[in-house]
């Protein structure tokens, strides 16, 4: 890889944007492969904040500065050095261009963030695992404002990385530490560890549960904490950690035991006084966004349930 790596990010929302401020931030020549519609909005370039617990408003940051494609010819005819997927699990299915982009960025290592269980077998159709690192997404980051009264001078991308937070990644070790060593040099916090599968396996089936039982809550807190709600979405995740566990041969035992309502009763409410933003809200904004890959997840806990002989009643009630 080269000295100043040549890095092409696929979609430029929250997520993309986020990763291109450290990446940049690294000396990293960077440009964005997106979608006709939202390329005028990309050359423009765009206004980030980075969000702390205490500031009273945040100060925005310009991010501009890297190129934007979209067609495929215009990839190919450059030299990539890492390539970064930053769309969701759906959007990857969709439209059969992963196969076209192996094709058009010769011999780049890919960095996939999706959290599906079975994304990274999906995209090893078209590309060797010699080349493809698995990263974790562990911040907040949507369109601000979310509500009137949140605390930008103008619209643009925040994001939040709570203290102490890592952004783990795996992968083939000398591809591995040219994207964690990027990404330290401008500042993320990246991390090595041995399977990020596995790790961020049993926290993405909770997550996702309390997403989707959340979402037939009506985005509601006060409803989601309701004695049936509550009852109803502890047992689905359980189900799902199981069926997490068994595809990637991990641990589910200490996990299994916090999984009761108390928990989520006194998790609830500490995560809300922590984070920067109004959680209620954020959350119900960022997941009906990406709700079709909530509902993918879900089917394919089902899915994989079934094979394995694992039980999916609460995963799969009717809500």
């Amino acid at each position: 890889m080269s000295l100043k790596p040549r890095v092409l990010l696929v979609g430029a929302g929250a997520v993309g944007q986020v990763f291109g401020k450290y990446l940049q931030a690294a000396g990293c020549e960077l440009a964005f492969f997106v979608k006709e519609k939202y390329a005028d909005e990309a050359r423009r370039g765009y206004t980030l904040y980075e969000l702390g617990v205490l500031e009273k408003e945040y100060e925005p940051a310009a991010f501009s500065g890297f190129g934007v494609h979209t067609s495929m010819e215009e990839v190919a005819g450059q030299r990539w050095d890492q390539v970064w997927l930053c769309v969701s699990s759906t959007a990857l299915r969709s439209g059969g261009w992963v196969g076209e982009l192996a094709r058009a960025t010769g011999e780049a290592t890919w960095v996939m963030l999706q959290p599906a269980l079975d994304d990274r077998d999906w995209l090893l159709q078209w590309l060797p695992e010699e080349r493809l690192v698995s990263g974790m997404i562990p911040f907040l980051s949507f369109h601000a404002p979310l509500k009137p009264g949140d605390r930008v001078p103008r619209p643009g991308t925040a994001f939040w990385i709570p203290p102490l937070s890592r952004g783990l990644f795996s992968g083939p070790p000398e591809r591995l530490e040219q994207v964690v060593g990027t990404l330290r040099a401008g500042r993320y916090p990246a991390a090595r560890t041995g399977d990020v599968a596995r790790a961020a396996a049993i926290p993405t089936a909770v997550l996702t549960v309390f997403v989707d039982a959340l979402e037939a809550a009506g985005w509601s807190f006060e409803r989601f904490l309701q004695r049936e709600s509550l009852e109803r979405m502890t047992q689905a995740s359980r189900e799902a950690v199981r069926i997490a566990a068994w595809r990637t041969q991990g641990s589910a035992s200490a996990v299994l035991r916090l999984l009761r309502p108390a928990f989520f009763k006194l998790l609830l409410p500490l995560a809300s006084g922590l984070a920067p933003v109004d959680l209620e809200t954020y959350l119900k904004v960022h997941f009906t966004k990406v709700s079709e890959q909530t509902r993918l997840m879900m089917r394919t806990y089902v899915d994989l349930g079934r094979s394995a002989g694992l039980p999916v009643e609460h995963l799969q009630a009717p809500r």
